[in-house]
């Protein structure tokens, strides 16, 4: 339920608001002499300004989003790693006693991946406890005291990452709600300082009086461009260049900034930069489907939107570092950024390429297979709702 400190005050965003400081600044320092009379001094704009640049640099709900994003597939990918241990222990059990063996059944595997990662955390403890008592048993099949170690270790690494997301998670609560607050504080002494200067100058200067309007507030904040006639024109060759990864745009004459947006559905937008070069620098590819905006700024406000929408198919990448294991048995290969799925097949050094038998289609980096005597190819390729990648190959030999 919402109360009355988690809402924002103020319909313009938050990187709009702090320019709006910035520029008011401005106007009464400018204005000072006339302001007096109101109680204003040069110490309170300095703190004023002081709020406004504190504010602009207040982690933005993007990168805490980000920050949760990055620990949840840190923790993940932890999680895969250790349904993969679990897998491989298990094997071990099921090769020496069988599945339907006592010592099988106490290992309690009952669909693992779909437990909860509290809930996986500690069955992990109890197989490895457990795996423990069949360390001798098993040391013909590659169980080692090294990979019991390795595997408590990979546990405690997984409980930190687990942690570390639910930190992440509060953090963004917290400091959305700060973020609110702050901003909330911020915008009350806009409109009274805005109020002094309405007041004083509306019957004796209008140019002034114009400098200490809040203008209305469309969708995201902007004044559409419209509203006054002296803002900027909007920008112009709006484009993303895949291969240098960069969002360009030609610079607007008597534009002071540019604000950019980004949205995955073209209705919830959220900005992504702010400032006054004319190109940013995404750091990655864009998703496959995404909708860009952009307007200009000055200090009369801001310009309509040039909109950008990005829809384009991503070249997967073929799984690096295809390994046979025979310690598994089976194979193991690194995982491909943007990839949903691999797909694995194998044939012998008789067969032709016609003649691969499909091993796994899923989204582990590892493949459980019992090794069988002679040469063997196996090859894998990266799947996504896109496409696919190439077929990257591994020949292999079984001795007897």
């Amino acid at each position: 339920m919402s109360t009355n400190n988690d809402k924002r005050n103020y319909n313009m965003t938050d990187a709009e608001l702090c320019m709006y400081v910035s520029n008011l600044c401005n106007f009464l320092t400018r204005d000072l002499a006339d302001l007096e009379q109101f109680g204003l001094t040069s110490d309170k704009i300095e703190s004023f300004k002081e709020l406004g640049d504190e504010f602009e640099v207040f982690p933005t709900d993007g990168t805490l989003i980000g920050d949760v994003m990055i620990t949840t597939e840190d923790k993940n990918a932890l999680r895969e790693r250790v349904l993969s241990e679990i897998k491989a222990m298990a094997f071990r059990v099921e090769s020496k006693w069988g599945a339907n063996s006592a010592r099988y059944k106490r290992l309690d595997l009952s669909t693992p991946s779909s437990l909860t990662d509290d809930s996986l955390l500690v069955t992990a403890r109890t197989i490895q406890i457990k795996m423990t008592d069949y360390l001798d048993d098993l040391s013909e099949f590659g169980l080692t005291q090294d990979m019991l170690d390795a595997f408590a270790e990979l546990n405690e690494d997984f409980e930190r990452a687990k942690n570390a997301q639910s930190d992440a998670v509060a953090l963004r609560d917290e400091k959305t709600l700060e973020r609110i607050t702050r901003g909330n504080e911020l915008y009350a002494l806009v409109t009274r300082y805005t109020g002094f200067g309405k007041l004083l100058y509306e019957k004796t200067n209008s140019a002034k009086y114009n400098d200490y309007l809040i203008y209305s507030t469309g969708s995201g904040g902007s004044s559409g461009g419209g509203t006054n006639p002296n803002a900027p024109a909007a920008p112009t060759n709006f484009r993303y260049d895949f291969a240098e990864r960069m969002i360009r745009w030609n610079s607007v004459s008597g534009a002071t900034s540019y604000s950019l947006e980004s949205s995955s559905n073209n209705v919830d937008w959220e900005e992504i930069y702010q400032g006054d070069a004319t190109e940013y620098n995404t750091g990655e590819i864009l998703p496959e489907h995404i909708y860009l905006r952009i307007r200009s700024r000055n200090a009369n406000g801001f310009s309509s939107y040039a909109n950008l929408n990005i829809v384009y198919n991503l070249v997967l990448n073929g799984p690096a570092n295809l390994t046979h294991v025979p310690a598994l048995p089976g194979f193991t290969w690194n995982s491909v950024v943007n990839a949903t799925a691999y797909e694995v097949q194998l044939r012998d050094s008789n067969a032709t390429d016609d003649d691969y038998i499909n091993l796994y289609f899923g989204n582990s980096t590892q493949l459980y297979h019992a090794d069988q005597v002679g040469t063997y190819y196996v090859r894998i390729r990266a799947w996504n709702n896109e496409g696919l990648s190439g077929w990257n190959l591994l020949a292999y030999s079984v001795a007897p």
